[in-house]
């Protein structure tokens, strides 16, 4: 069995990371972290000129840095880092390798939204487009919790 977290940082993937670490654990299950990357160049002009490697870098030090916590506490677990289209890549992704369950973690939509957004625009693709298991793990926004 192969489960997958869809990982953003270590502080706001905490919660997910820890369900889904839950999960197996019990299953004795192989846990995959994945972060996706938006690619600059189709992000847009100003983005192509101004990146660098560094997200990369950053992001893939994340994810080892949190994978080895995780094996340390006897868990299969790997983690990868690709560019792309985030919501897609997910998908893409967790196809490629086969996973049973995809994890994913979601906020609670407060009364004032952020710019009027009430929705994540990655979770409402995952749950519409996503062929795979879902399980949305709900973080409850607090005032001094930073996004």
């Amino acid at each position: 069995m192969k489960f997958m977290v869809a990982f953003s940082s270590p502080k706001r993937s905490a919660k997910t990371v820890g369900v889904a670490a839950q999960h197996a654990k019990a299953l004795n299950a192989e846990l995959v972290l994945l972060r996706v990357i938006p690619d600059p160049h189709k992000v847009g002009v100003v983005a192509e000129l101004i990146a660098t490697e560094r997200p990369m870098e950053k992001a893939q030090e994340q994810v080892n840095d949190v994978s080895t916590q995780l094996r340390e506490q006897g868990i299969n677990a790997s983690g990868m880092v690709t560019v792309g289209e985030v919501a897609p890549g997910i998908i893409k992704v967790a196809q490629e390798l086969k996973v049973d369950m995809l994890f994913v973690g979601t906020t609670s939509v407060s009364k004032h939204p952020f710019f009027l957004m009430k929705k994540d625009p990655v979770v409402h693709y995952l749950v519409d487009h996503c062929p795979l298991a879902l399980c949305l793990v709900r973080h409850e926004d607090s005032p001094d919790e930073t996004e």
